[in-house]
């Protein structure tokens, strides 16, 4: 009999630790998360680590939030209406600049190659621009890469003709023959040129460290969900790892999200250098090149002040918070 009772006791406490030590194995719940996001394919470690489970995994229920307006992605961050989002380092420091409390938890990716002026194929030099019709996003990215393309060039701004259009509607003028050049970033770059009948004149791998892609949060979530964020970071850099390992069948996620095709997808995806963990390290320390992202926002706010886009200088110790990079790499 004793040795029934002590065959059950065995059974029931290994059952019991058993069942513990599932509990503890399972990650922490932490609640729901609306991430913003548009077609472009740096988002793709995003795109991945939702539709591998990743975010799940890593206790995160992920609403995506997908706007195929950019500038309604920012303001529906700033508007509180998604909590996460893939923005743009210089619209983050514009937006620093005029109040608002953004911060940069990661560097996303540096465009080499996804962003670009599309032209006219008898316009053979950046020179040939003057005085003609260029549609861009007055005071956006997309002028901040056309201004130092001519700069490089000795010309100014006010030496073409600017037709302000957003990037997408820039490159559909472009399309029409309405305008010489437009500068806009893939899938539309891509499109314009090939239903455009232009060519590439210019690209983001020739102004290397100006147009750079972040994961940002506001501050006042930070503080108030240290976990959650941290989740969002690990699964992050989940989904590059996954890249790097699996990469056709991550091609085939983020052209599932882009709604194009794989081919198109990885044609896209190979303007875009996406930043590794350790790098992002590098890129998040103070530096004198493109490669720091300090360097970067400071040559970003001398920009936006030029432009009397902001009103006062923005510190870039304001913007970067590296504290979760420096968490998942220890």
């Amino acid at each position: 009999m004793k040795r029934i009772i002590t065959i059950i006791s065995v059974l029931v406490i290994t059952s019991i630790s058993g069942y513990v030590y599932y509990q503890q194995s399972q990650p922490k719940f932490l609640g729901s998360i609306n991430y913003g996001f548009n077609d472009w394919p740096g988002n793709l470690p995003n795109l991945v680590a939702y539709d591998m489970g990743f975010f799940k995994k890593n206790g995160l229920d992920v609403k995506m939030v997908k706007e195929d307006n950019y500038t309604k992605l920012s303001t529906d961050f700033n508007e509180g209406k998604v909590d996460f989002g893939d923005l743009a380092l210089i619209d983050v420091v514009e937006d620093v600049g005029q109040g608002s409390d953004t911060k940069i938890v990661l560097a996303q990716d540096f465009s080499n190659g996804a962003d670009g002026i599309v032209a006219k194929k008898d316009i053979k030099l950046i020179s040939d621009l003057k005085g003609k019709k260029i549609a861009v996003a007055k005071g956006t990215l997309s002028e901040y890469l056309l201004q130092d393309a001519l700069n490089k060039h000795e010309l100014n701004l006010s030496d073409i003709q600017i037709i302000d259009l957003q990037a997408p509607e820039a490159a559909q003028a472009f399309v029409r023959g309405e305008v010489d050049a437009a500068v806009t970033w893939e899938p539309d770059y891509s499109n314009a040129v090939e239903k455009g009948n232009g060519w590439k004149i210019y690209t983001s791998a020739d102004s290397p460290g100006v147009i750079v892609d972040t994961v940002a949060f506001r501050g006042d979530y930070i503080k108030n969900n240290h976990d959650k964020v941290a989740a969002v970071v690990k699964s992050y850099f989940d989904g590059v790892d996954f890249i790097k390992t699996n990469p056709e069948k991550a091609y085939e996620i983020g052209a599932k999200y882009l709604n194009i095709s794989v081919d198109d997808f990885k044609l896209q995806y190979s303007g875009v250098e996406q930043v590794s963990l350790v790098s992002n390290l590098k890129v998040m320390s103070f530096g004198s090149n493109s490669n720091s992202l300090h360097e970067i926002i400071e040559n970003t706010v001398d920009y936006l002040l030029e432009g009397k886009m902001i009103k006062d200088s923005v510190d870039s110790t304001d913007i970067i918070d590296h504290q979760f990079i420096r968490e998942l790499s220890i």
